[in-house]
């Protein structure tokens, strides 16, 4: 796919991640419609995507509630890629994990990409055409300690993509799907990034336009999967063909990191 010209939808685009995608996909020309709970950061990423020669509309958005999902899919009119994005992160040991908040993320993490892609797939089955770039992690595809109810929603967010690619792929409408490790962003500052495994703090973290980047590929050539960076590409390899080793292994190297 040619993406100038064409009509993107993107969650939880007024920081990190989102927003370099949607500054990404402006500079390949395409037309962003944007939604974000925060808007006067959400009308800042428009106007950077407006200043690039694109149209550009942002539409405050809670995708927890079906209603304002449909309200952000009906701003673009014809959608030709969605970028489900929008999600947060709460890292706690499962003992300690509060119900509520495991909740909210499931709310916004799992929940709003399916409230979003229900909204946009009417029109896409019935043009056969479309593409839905879906951004999980490499918690999707490995649990790691004190990050339970976060792995949960990704481990979720992938079973659904997967399966919705084996529904609509030979109607026209292709799925992919992008896992970073740790992104550099307000994103991991907030869910407390010293949380995480020692161990899996190791893999450096990525620029989110570095990101951005891997999505707007991805929509350009709807290949499935990209994992990134290398380090992480590699030991979510090992993980899938190996993984009570690489459970083993993330265990001890943090267990020895953690006594210095």
């Amino acid at each position: 796919m040619d993406l100038r010209g064409k009509t993107v939808v993107i969650t939880g685009a007024s920081s990190g991640i989102g927003r370099a995608t949607a500054i990404e996909m402006a500079r390949r020309g395409a037309n962003v419609v944007i939604g974000a709970r925060r808007m006067p950061q959400l009308e800042e990423t428009a106007a950077a995507c407006r200043a690039l020669g694109v149209s550009a509309i942002a539409v405050q958005t809670d995708v927890t509630k079906p209603e304002e999902c449909k309200r952000l899919i009906d701003a673009a009119q014809r959608v030709d890629v969605l970028v489900n994005n929008a999600g947060f992160a709460i890292f706690d040991a499962i003992a300690d994990a509060d119900p509520g908040e495991l909740r909210e993320l499931m709310d916004t993490n799992y929940f709003g990409t399916v409230h979003c892609t229900q909204a946009v797939l009417p029109q896409m089955l019935e043009r056969s055409e479309g593409t839905i770039v879906n951004v999980s992690s490499i918690t999707g595809i490995m649990g790691f300690a004190r990050m339970g109810g976060y792995c949960a929603t990704k481990f979720a967010l992938i079973g659904f993509t997967e399966a919705l690619r084996d529904e609509v792929l030979s109607r026209g409408v292709r799925v992919a799907l992008v896992c970073p490790g740790t992104t550099d962003s307000e994103f991991f500052v907030k869910a407390e990034r010293g949380m995480m495994p020692t161990a899996s703090r190791l893999m450096i973290a990525v620029k989110p336009q570095r990101v951005a980047r891997a999505i707007c590929n991805a929509a350009e050539d709807g290949r499935y999967r990209r994992i990134l960076p290398l380090l992480a590409m590699t030991y979510m390899r090992l993980k899938e063909l190996f993984p009570r080793f690489a459970h083993f292994l993330m265990r001890r190297t943090s267990s020895l990191l953690e006594r210095k």
